[in-house]
């Protein structure tokens, strides 16, 4: 009886501990649960790290990004690209989350930009707010890296954004789809 008891606690232990998982390849479970860990096996999240930069005539667009790891999403612990940025117009500030952290889950929540997901090693995919219009609208950023070439001699982001969800449930007349931010743009690192 004690032997059975003993391998009932030992059995129990082991299903405590967490499962850890790749965050590249086709092992990527849809669903996280607790106790799941994804782990940047590769290395692949580093070259996403560093301050990215778009400028055309009319507009500017400055990201910060870095890398943490056991990061919480959700129930489960994963490697990330966290960040927050700049947007200006004609030289006007619309958007600056580095001095306005995100409040929207709690005093903890300072980042605006979570990319969690891999596409491939060189796409990553995540969540993106706007510290105004994210009460109503869910945001999906896609970044992909493209390496330095020989005619262009910076690493350069493909920032690409996209409307998941949009609602209103209490009529509330401010509610807006519109971007504030640039839905396409190539940004370099400086």
């Amino acid at each position: 009886m004690k032997n059975l008891l003993l391998l009932l606690c030992c059995a129990s232990l082991f299903s405590c501990v967490a499962q850890t998982y790749p965050m590249e390849g086709n092992d990527y479970p849809l669903y996280r649960k607790q106790g799941m860990s994804f782990k940047d096996m590769n290395n692949n999240l580093n070259k996403f790290e560093g301050t990215w930069e778009y400028q055309d005539s009319t507009s500017k667009l400055t990201v910060i990004l870095q890398k943490m790891e056991d990061y919480e999403v959700g129930s489960a612990l994963s490697d990330v690209i966290v960040g927050n940025y700049i947007y200006e117009e004609n030289g006007v500030e619309i958007i600056n989350t580095l001095t306005n952290p995100a409040v929207s889950q709690g005093s903890d929540d300072i980042y605006h930009i979570e990319m969690f997901g891999f596409s491939n090693s060189t796409r990553i995919l995540g969540n993106f707010e706007d510290p105004v219009h994210s009460k109503w609208t869910d945001y999906t950023l896609y970044l992909t890296y493209n390496a330095p070439t020989r005619a262009n001699s910076q690493p350069q982001l493909e920032w690409s954004t996209i409307i998941r969800e949009f609602y209103n449930p209490d009529g509330d007349v401010d509610a807006t789809q519109a971007l504030r931010f640039p839905r396409l743009v190539t940004l370099t690192k400086i």
